[in-house]
């Protein structure tokens, strides 16, 4: 069996379910994790794992000596030659320009998949802009999650040639799909994402507000999620007089996701290009798991998400920052809520057919074959 190097740093943070998948569902690779810290590892087992924090001490002050200089990794030809490996893959940009050092030394190819702001904003910027360009001159291939990121790429440099799309998946087996009823009962909305001004919480908070004021809804919004904008989230709740409605519940593991999932009733994700130009580049993989699970979606014509969301089929699309628009969206889906179910099945089938973990994985290997090959 051929062995694939997973580098990945941190591996991994809570709200990255999907970058275990792509490693669990994997069947004729074996697999082995390369990180700088590892993290989580009880919800996201490997078989095997080298992080450098196991190193002496000596070492670890010489790997980051060596990081500071030249921006690469210092120990993983090391790693890969003692599990030997047949080829590296570099998750985000950055993992990839920090592996060239030891993609060089132990001559094996390497595949990179760009997830998000590798893609959109420090792509064009020093010191990452010439960092990249060396990257995409010395990489076999880039994977993009859709369409759009993979243009993006192409702009930013990387020839045409090298960049594949290729989907990421969500384990539908393990999600489970429940046709959403309408009734007169609380309606449970849900907004989870990492709490960062590309994610449009605040937009999405004020398009919950204008939407209820006019409604006799029994509302109550379920806000997953943590970071550098909590304090304006915070503030836009108070702000919308929403604070009665709003039940935080800061970042969770993915089965406590799941389970949020199955009592709420659609999803709002109002992602939009931040003001330093970070985005999405793909799309928010929770849009994969909310539509597995049943619920109806309510999000922007960003980035990649048109592909992962049908617009008027599996959910319902709003320009990036049009607050109206995202009114309008909920306000139908709070006043027309024979169309959960239908919009439920929809987006079940759509996950099922394009973005199914266990052929998304299978595709991966074919293209290891690939490269290998080549």
């Amino acid at each position: 069996m051929r062995t694939v190097a997973h580098c990945a740093t941190p591996f991994a943070p809570l709200y990255t379910p999907w970058l275990h998948a792509q490693i669990g569902h994997q069947r004729r690779y074996r697999n082995v994790v390369l990180t700088q810290e590892a993290r989580n590892t009880e919800h996201f087992p490997v078989e095997r794992l080298h992080s450098t924090e196991d190193l002496g001490p000596l070492r670890r002050l010489y790997n980051r000596v060596v990081i500071r200089a030249t921006g690469m990794y210092p120990f993983y030809e090391r790693f890969l030659q003692s599990e030997r490996a047949d080829i590296i893959h570099a998750h985000f940009g950055y993992q990839g320009f920090r592996c060239l050092r030891a993609k060089t030394s132990a001559r094996l190819p390497m595949i990179t998949s760009l997830y998000g702001m590798d893609a959109t904003r420090d792509v064009d910027g020093p010191p990452w802009n010439a960092r990249f360009a060396q990257l995409f001159q010395s990489g076999e291939l880039f994977l993009a999650e859709g369409g759009h990121m993979a243009q993006r790429l192409e702009r930013a440099g990387c020839p045409a040639e090298r960049i594949a799309i290729h989907h990421l998946g969500v384990d539908t087996d393990s999600i489970e799909f429940a046709e959403r009823k309408a009734d007169d009962g609380e309606v449970r909305v849900l907004m989870c994402a990492a709490f960062r001004e590309k994610k449009g919480i605040p937009d999405g908070l004020r398009a919950l507000s204008n939407a209820l004021s006019a409604l006799p809804v029994d509302c109550r919004i379920v806000l997953i999620g943590n970071g550098p904008e909590k304090s304006n989230i915070l503030q836009t709740v108070t702000a919308c007089g929403l604070s009665d409605r709003v039940e935080m519940l800061g970042v969770q593991p993915y089965q406590v996701v799941l389970e949020q999932m199955q009592r709420c009733h659609f999803i709002l994700h109002p992602s939009m290009t931040a003001d330093d130009g970070d985005a999405e580049g793909g799309a928010p993989v929770v849009l994969l798991d909310a539509q597995a699970s049943g619920l109806p979606v309510i999000a922007t014509y960003h980035d990649d998400i048109p592909e992962y969301v049908v617009d008027g089929v599996s959910g319902l699309l709003a320009p990036e920052r049009d607050i109206d628009g995202l009114t309008d969206h909920i306000r139908l889906l709070l006043t027309a809520r024979e169309k959960w179910a239908e919009m439920g099945r929809k987006g079940r089938l759509h996950v099922e057919e394009q973005y199914n973990a266990r052929i998304q994985a299978g595709g991966l290997e074919v293209l290891y074959d690939r490269l290998i090959g080549q």
